[in-house]
């Protein structure tokens, strides 16, 4: 025999759908008997999440079973039926739920006619009061609020498996279990009553572990605890598991929190999703990188290594802006025509292609992956785009393009 559930139902007869489907009557679980007439129980399943409503018999097996097909959908279902009510029938009490499936000018309707109670009308109505007493009455509210959550032990009717039919109602019921849990974790947080809120939290991730609001307002209450390395580890293993299971990353609510979980001193990032999120850092490059001369000279000690490894193709452009003979340009004017020619040059090039300000004059640029040809096109396009766009007042560009060097052969350009 079974256990009934904590949660109080006064009802002779009791309906237990979330998770676990179960009805008691007069303490006595009647689908337990039938347990290998599962047929007969999706039928009382669907027309018990359809109360009111009227199908036709081929339209029930179609909802329920849409891969077969029936010669005689009324005889099949009139079996299931008679076998359905013998099990409704074992209760010890005159009354029925048999008594709610009415058949009526060829259709069945499940009508309110013996009275029961139904785990999922006290959670929804639970949450609607607590959603009401909110503002007027949060301690009542608080008290709802556990209620319903108390309520939500798994899916609506978890034994049934995806059906076009259920997902819906299933989806609804989540959703307000959802909603319940986060205005209770809302009113025990302005009571300071974090201890609370970790244990519904942590339940709550037992019951729909991918749902991120969830583990914020965990990880939230953990730091509000001064529990800094339990707020991390939970990061860390909520972050790998989101990204492992279903390629999600960190929201930007959650990369709030790891500010928070990293910032302990001694503290030690274990999460390859996290590092890299703070590897790219926050602004984003649309084109190529412009960078100091410095990291220009490491990029390219590591370009040449790759070529040299690999035996793919890297270039090296050139560009550099003289005044006539090769003289060294006025410096005001040097400047903005190397400012514009740097703008161009940025918006022109790859996401990969690497630019640096060698000096006053001149601009290098690292081009992996490219053949000559390819790079002189690319060349070409950024001189001419330059002179559609700016003036090199009474200046001269110089271009070069040169394959890079074998590393044991670079060290002169350092």
């Amino acid at each position: 025999m079974v256990k009934k559930d904590l949660h109080t139902c006064e009802r002779k007869i009791c309906i237990y759908t979330l998770g676990k489907f179960y009805i008691y009557h007069d303490n006595k679980v009647l689908n337990e008997r039938s347990s290998r007439s599962k047929r007969m129980w999706k039928i009382f399943m669907f027309l018990l999440s359809n109360r009111g409503k009227a199908f036709f018999p081929e339209t029930i097996l179609e909802k329920i079973w849409p891969e077969n097909e029936y010669s005689d959908p009324s005889m099949v279902l009139r079996a299931q039926m008679f076998r359905l009510r013998h099990a409704l029938d074992e209760g010890p009490a005159k009354n029925s739920l048999a008594d709610n499936i009415i058949l009526a000018q060829g259709s069945y309707i499940w009508e309110e006619k013996t009275e029961y109670w139904l785990d999922v009308d006290d959670l929804d109505s639970l949450s609607s009061e607590a959603r009401l007493l909110f503002d007027k009455n949060p301690e009542k509210a608080i008290n709802l609020y556990r209620e319903a959550v108390a309520l939500y032990k798994g899916p609506y009717l978890s034994e049934l498996s995806f059906s076009e039919w259920l997902e819906p109602i299933r989806s609804y019921y989540h959703d307000i279990y959802l909603e319940s849990v986060l205005g209770l974790t809302a009113l025990l947080k302005k009571r300071n009553a974090h201890t609370e809120i970790i244990k519904i939290c942590e339940q709550a991730t037992t019951v729909d572990y991918f749902e991120e609001k969830i583990h914020i307002k965990l990880i939230e209450a953990l730091l509000a605890e001064g529990q800094i390395a339990r707020a991390r580890a939970h990061y860390n293993e909520a972050t790998s598991a989101f990204y492992r299971e279903l390629g999600i990353k960190p929201s930007e609510q959650m990369k709030r929190l790891y500010r928070l979980v990293a910032a302990e001193p001694g503290s030690f990032e274990l999460d390859l999703t996290t590092i890299q999120e703070g590897l790219k850092g926050k602004e984003q490059v649309e084109g190529a990188y412009l960078c100091d001369d410095e990291l220009f000279r490491y990029f390219y000690k590591l370009e040449s290594a790759r070529v040299e490894r690999s035996g793919q193709s890297a270039l090296l452009g050139l560009f550099t802006i003289t005044a006539p003979g090769y003289k060294l340009p006025d410096e005001k004017v040097l400047n903005e025509v190397m400012q514009h020619l740097q703008d161009v040059v940025l918006d022109s090039l790859r996401k990969g292609d690497i630019v640096t300000r060698w000096n006053k004059a001149q601009l290098l640029l690292l081009l992996p992956g490219l053949k000559r040809e390819e790079a002189e096109i690319v060349i070409e396009r950024i001189e001419t785009k330059f002179h559609k766009q700016h003036s090199l007042k009474g200046l001269v560009m110089n271009k070069k393009i040169e394959s890079l060097l074998p590393l044991e052969s670079s060290a002169h350009f350092f």
